[in-house]
């Protein structure tokens, strides 16, 4: 079928001579192109060679009837959607059942004047122009979908690498940088869905705005992943001018937005790769861009391929790779560390702490492995086996006569955000019969109060159940006290970064009796972590501190050498 606007082509099928010379000379008259046919033969040929705008054909036809034809026709893919009509007599009724039960899509019965024939004629190339428009649309929406992220309307990263190997085919494309929104993925966890693609729409709005602006209208931006963008720098080579003009593009990303009835601050991690250092095709430096992308550094942090990070990488998709099976394969076990009240050197109890032992890497640091549970969402099913086995543990020394008050688990932020966190404890007490208050479960302050309300009625339906709770690294994240006063907590763990220097800055000294004193205001227990040597110990007691933890009193300890450890300490 030929576009709208071009003179529209009717093909004629009709045996009897005159009558075909009848609509041939109306039709031309009318400003048609006219292809005549004898039969359904010749009439299929026609069709399948000139793909004419509509079909008129007699049923009753020696050499191939109008239903053969018509069955032919919505059989091959080429004509399936050919407008057709049976010019039929009047005799001939039942015929036109049948073929518009085929897929006709009109008759006209003969005789007929020249006023109805070109009015069908006219009715039918209209419904064929609005069936064509609509598949247009339909066609162009697809095509969008295929191409362009429907939250945000930027290209997505097929559409972005075609764009950039035509543009290194005029010029070079000298580097691509991602740009990934680390806290996207807990705000969806916080939040929800619509809010967090909310943030992501609202950032790709400001980012393609910025770049627009500092980078010129070519600029040439897309959403690469869940959380990232990507962005091309057409011509730049100079690491000191891309990463100035990436700052330039990403400052607008500083300012707060609002998202789920929350004021929010995002800032982003980026990666670069630069052609052809880097690689020439524009998937390797998407890729190597990616791999630069920092995985642990602080927001805001702009870093540069090389073969070093890229090995940093390649690890930790191993990493993440074999955590998949750690667990059942055994690999994964607790330490204890101690933690001791200073009002009489009185064992208070243990905090468990998860480690990984890789059958070929050795000991893996938890700093390595724990942010890659946390992001794969693997921290859910580990998380609940450390909280199982620390509450077994517990249970077993208590029934040896081990004096071991208390157990403390680290609850991280995606299993305070869990919807079966409860439930999971609730079935963890039930099955070890620890009494109330052995089971201590650490909250960081940032998760606490993310989201301040869930939180207060989370922890108190927890406390309810006899779970103590510890709000962690304190100091370090939000520091809203307002909020804090809310919490029901009994604890207060003051972060190894305020106690290290304790003894020699003053500055460090007032922090940590500040945050005694005001926790003792709230009527809660204050505890040092980090402490390494006496005469921390000696500043911290006078400071009103209660609880230590760190390697003065023992680093952290395998389940079996509790028992001795806590003879010889004079615990036992």
């Amino acid at each position: 079928m030929q576009d709208p606007g071009s003179t529209p082509r009717i093909l004629v099928a009709e045996d009897d001579t005159g009558i075909r010379a009848v609509l041939k000379a109306t039709l031309r008259s009318a400003g048609y192109v006219v292809y005549e046919a004898r039969n359904g033969s010749e009439a299929l040929g026609l069709a399948i060679e000139h793909l004419p705008d509509l079909i008129l054909s007699d049923v009753l036809m020696p050499g191939g009837d109008g239903q053969t034809l018509l069955a032919a026709l919505r059989a091959d893919a080429r004509t399936s959607e050919l407008p057709f009509v049976f010019l039929t007599g009047l005799d001939e009724r039942q015929a036109v059942r049948d073929g518009m039960n085929l897929g006709a899509d009109d008759y006209l019965t003969k005789p007929f004047r020249p006023t109805e024939l070109l009015s069908l004629v006219q009715a039918q190339l209209r419904r064929s122009a609005k069936r064509i428009e609509a598949r247009r649309q339909l066609e162009a929406e697809a095509q969008k979908l295929r191409e362009f992220d429907s939250i945000t309307g930027l290209p997505n990263r097929g559409h972005f690498l075609g764009r950039i190997a035509r543009e290194q085919a005029s010029g070079p494309v000298h580097a691509l940088a991602s740009i990934a929104l680390g806290q996207l993925p807990v705000l969806r966890q916080s939040l929800g869905q619509a809010p967090a693609d909310a943030v992501m729409r609202e950032a790709a709005n400001r980012l393609l705005d910025s770049a627009r602006q500092h980078l010129g209208s070519e600029a040439l931006l897309a959403r690469s992943g869940e959380h990232r963008f990507a962005l091309s720098l057409r011509g730049e080579q100079d690491e000191a001018r891309i990463e100035a003009r990436l700052r330039e593009v990403l400052a607008p990303l500083a300012e707060p937005m609002e998202a789920g009835g929350r004021r929010l601050f995002l800032d982003a991690s980026v990666g670069v790769a630069v052609s052809p250092r880097d690689g020439d095709s524009p998937e390797a430096l998407l890729d190597h861009a990616e791999t630069a992308e920092p995985a642990t550094a602080p927001g805001g942090t702009v870093a540069f391929y090389s073969a070093e990070n890229s090995a940093v990488r390649g690890r930790r998709v191993r990493l993440l790779q074999d955590l998949r099976i750690a667990l059942e394969r055994g690999e994964l076990g607790l330490a204890y560390q101690p933690q001791v009240a200073l009002a009489g050197e009185r064992l208070v109890g243990f905090e468990a702490l998860l480690r990984w032992h890789h059958p070929e890497l050795g000991q893996v640091a938890p700093a390595e492995f724990i942010p890659l549970a946390e992001e794969s969402g693997l921290i859910l099913p580990i998380g609940s086996w450390v909280l199982a086995e620390a509450a077994r543990q517990l249970g077993e020394w208590q029934a040896e006569g081990l004096a071991v008050p208390r157990v403390a688990v680290n609850l991280s932020p995606r299993q305070f955000e869990d919807p079966g966190l409860l439930d999971g404890v609730r079935a963890v007490l039930a099955g070890s019969g620890l009494p109330p208050g052995a089971l201590e479960l650490e909250v960081t302050e940032s998760a606490a109060l993310l989201d301040p309300e869930r939180a207060i009625g989370l922890m108190a339906r927890l406390r309810e159940m006899g779970v103590a709770l510890a709000l962690d690294d304190f100091g370090t994240g939000y520091s809203n006290l307002s909020q804090l006063k809310r919490l029901p907590v009994d604890v207060l763990k003051i972060d190894q970064l305020f106690v290290r220097q304790i003894v020699r800055d003053p500055g460090d000294a007032a922090i940590v009796s500040a945050v005694v004193t005001l926790a003792h205001g709230f009527g809660l227990k204050v505890v040092a972590e980090g402490v390494e040597g006496q005469a921390q110990v000696i500043k911290l007691a006078q400071l009103g501190c209660d609880i230590c933890q760190g390697y003065h009193y023992g680093a952290p300890l395998a389940a079996s050498a509790v028992p001795g450890w806590m003879q010889e300490r004079g615990f036992a």
